[in-house]
């Protein structure tokens, strides 16, 4: 259930990979898997603010952000990711092209294509 101070202009993009688990950067072995359509929300006890790694949800604020990051993964990694355009819900922490959020909620997959 989205918390009461979630609102609908909290609206970012999430990239996943093709089985919807949470990327795993910076070797973060918190690995998350994320379903479509409903909210997901950490534990209160793993949720720390500010500009850690640990402790929330990135999204990235602009879809450029989350097309670099599909580039990245593929390029550097060989792994298939997805995005989503995504509502979330606390503003934990934030800088020039990312947010840190306590809970997500994955709204539609973005299609595009490369041309490579």
């Amino acid at each position: 259930m989205p918390d009461k101070n979630a609102r609908s202009e909290n609206i970012a993009y999430r990239v996943v990979t093709e089985d919807m688990k949470s990327l795993g950067l910076r070797k973060n072995p918190n690995i998350l898997t994320y379903p479509i359509g409903e909210w997901f929300y950490l534990p209160k006890s793993q949720i720390v603010s500010g500009n850690g790694d640990y402790g929330g949800i990135w999204v990235c604020k602009k879809l450029s952000s989350a097309k670099a990051l599909y580039n990245y993964m593929r390029d550097k990694y060989n792994i298939a990711t997805r995005i989503f355009k995504a509502q979330f819900d606390k503003d934990l922490y934030s800088n020039s092209y990312r947010t840190k959020t306590n809970g997500v909620k994955l709204l539609e997959e973005i299609l595009f294509y490369n041309n490579i």
